[in-house]
């Protein structure tokens, strides 16, 4: 028997459990989706509680999503997509947010739009570059 060589290694624990880039503002869109949908919509999130005796736990708490969303005075409705909940996902540099329309309904159609477009990869230049951002980032 001939053995076959080959240069893989087994990947990292920690490579396998991170998130992909684009599975980060899909997740985000999700959420976006499911917050319009039922306004008292919650995803699971780890926050530092205090314990009753001062000491601070990491406990798997539900927690409302931060809106991406806002309606400006004239009663449009815009969408400012993220990277995580920190970073602006801008379509176009100088032009931070996406005019939708004069319902929430006009909102999920431009999310479902741009899922499609982080689906085929069209915005992976623009996320890689917030990822690496959110990266660098001091977290003193």
């Amino acid at each position: 028997m001939e053995l076959k060589l080959s240069d893989k290694r087994k990947p990292l624990r920690a490579e396998t459990r991170r998130p992909k880039p684009r599975d980060v503002v899909i997740g985000g869109i999700d959420n976006q989706l499911g917050l319009i949908a039922d306004p008292a919509y919650k995803v699971s999130r780890y926050r530092y509680v205090d314990d009753g005796e001062g000491n601070k736990v990491k406990r798997m708490v539900a927690a409302k999503p931060r809106q991406w969303w806002f309606r400006d005075e004239s009663g449009q409705y815009f969408l400012e997509l993220r990277y995580g909940s920190s970073y602006i996902l801008a379509l176009d540099d100088n032009k931070p947010s996406i005019l939708c329309g004069d319902s929430l309904d006009d909102v999920v159609d431009v999310l479902n739009h741009v899922r499609k477009m982080v689906e085929r990869g069209d915005l992976d230049d623009r996320i890689l570059a917030l990822k690496e951002k959110a990266k660098r980032r001091d977290r003193s």
